[in-house]
Formats: C-alpha cells, sequence, structure tokens
C-alpha cells in the first residue's frame, strides 16, 4: 500500500467519522439516518479516491468509523440513549449490501472463475477470454490456456505470409526451434533477415527475436499488447481493471 492510498484511506475516515459525529450532535434520530448514509459515503468515497480494497475492508472502513463517532459521543455527553449504536449496525448493515452487489455483478476470470472486481484484468488476444494476472502469461501476452494449447493468432493462409515477411526461405533453420527449412515454412525477417518459422513468428506475435522488428498487419486484438520497435523499442502489455 503506497503512500497515496494511506492518505486518501486517512481522509475518508475523517470524514465519514466527521459526518457522524455532527449528526449525533444534531440528534439521536438524525444520527441513526446519517449511520446507513455513512455506509453509502464510504463507498462514493473510496470510489473518487480510486481506492481498490478488499470486501471486507469495504465493510470495516465505514462501519468502524461510524463506531468511533457513536461511542465519543455516548461517554461525552450525559443522557445520551443507548439506541445510538444502532447507527453502527445501520452503516454496516448497507455497507454489507453495497459490497454484496459489488461483488455479484463483477465479472469472474475464464479460468480459475475469481472475481475479476479490483483486479488487474487482460482480453486474450488469442481466444478473447477474459483473465485475472495470474491467469495471463505476461511474457507471452496471452492466457495460460492459449499458451498451454499454443492456439495460433496469425491466419494460415500463405499469401497473408508473403505480404508480411515476402516468399518462404529455402535454405538455412529456424532462429529459434532449430527446424530445417525442409521441414518448416522459413519466412526471414525483413530488417535482420534472421530466418524464423511460422509457429515461432505465431509465438512471438510477429516480433523478430533479435531486433525486435514487428509485422506491419497485426491483428486488431493484438496491437495493445505488441508495439513496433520502432516506436518504442520493446513489447508493450497494456493491462485493464475490471470493475
Amino acid at each position: 500500500m503506497n503512500t497515496r492510498t494511506v492518505a486518501s484511506l486517512v481522509a475518508c475516515s475523517f470524514l465519514l467519522l466527521l459526518v457522524q459525529l455532527v449528526s449525533l450532535l444534531v440528534g439521536p434520530v438524525t444520527g441513526l439516518v446519517c449511520g446507513a448514509a455513512v455506509g453509502a459515503l464510504s463507498a462514493l468515497l473510496l470510489k473518487f479516491f480510486q481506492i481498490e480494497l478488499a470486501a471486507w475492508a469495504g465493510v470495516v472502513l465505514p462501519t468502524a468509523s461510524s463506531a468511533v463517532s457513536v461511542a465519543i459521543v455516548y461517554f461525552s455527553r450525559n443522557n445520551q440513549p443507548a439506541y445510538i449504536w444502532l447507527a453502527c449496525a445501520l452503516a454496516l448493515g448497507v455497507s454489507l449490501t453495497i459490497e454484496g452487489v459489488k461483488q455479484g455483478s463483477s465479472k469472474r476470470c475464464a479460468l480459475c472463475n475469481r472475481r475479476l472486481s479490483g483486479r488487474v484484468s487482460f482480453a486474450c488476444p488469442r481466444c478473447g477470454l477474459t483473465v485475472c494476472d495470474s491467469c495471463w502469461v505476461f511474457e507471452a501476452s496471452r492466457c495460460r490456456l492459449c499458451e498451454q494449447n499454443r492456439v495460433p493468432i496469425f491466419p494460415p493462409d500463405a499469401r497473408w505470409w508473403d505480404r508480411q515477411l515476402g516468399p518462404r526461405t529455402e535454405h538455412g533453420r529456424c532462429q529459434l526451434c532449430q527446424v530445417p527449412a525442409q521441414d518448416a515454412d522459413l519466412r526471414a525477417c525483413r530488417k535482420c533477415g534472421r530466418p524464423h518459422c511460422r509457429d515461432c513468428w505465431d509465438s512471438a506475435n510477429g516480433q523478430c527475436s533479435r531486433c525486435q522488428w514487428t509485422m506491419e498487419e497485426l491483428p486488431e486484438s493484438l496491437r495493445p499488447y505488441v508495439l513496433t520497435a520502432e516506436a518504442t523499442g520493446r513489447e508493450v502489455r497494456r493491462p485493464s481493471r475490471a470493475r
């Protein structure tokens, strides 16, 4: 947890405590109504400050803020009715309901079935499934299932390969898997000339393993994860955050 998150949490806690405290000073009934409002206000503040918390933390924050406020008023002022403690229960109930709705409506990882709410997620360019960071192979920019099954992303049409890399190389070996030209369709890199077989080009997402030159006609689903070497000099992956 970084400094910004800690500072934002402190600010949220202070605002919730202040709102509950002022409402209790106005009157017990106002305090009860505000107890429910604190549960909703907490969710709005966390969203405003862009703070991602576990579900239990999203419940504890408004409940604890309400409880501290009630304790301050109850023990510092005489003749306070005991029912003002219900404000804490109302804050707890509202925050539990909000977190329950959020968890119930959030998407799940297509592979491990974990909820994606508050987690980094990726849309696999090969199969289209949305997966969590645990099921994403960062080095290959694809989901774990596509990596295991070696799912291709480039078309098998030889004319498409001719447009990207020129005609098939009749001599030499693939620079990655070492398969000879007699047993594989080798295509040379347009920049450095090193030959790779079509399977290795596909596995590398269209990037040369030596000079990082990248094919021009990448599928649209792959473009967010791979940029040309001229633009960045390296592969760039852009995660999305599930809501």
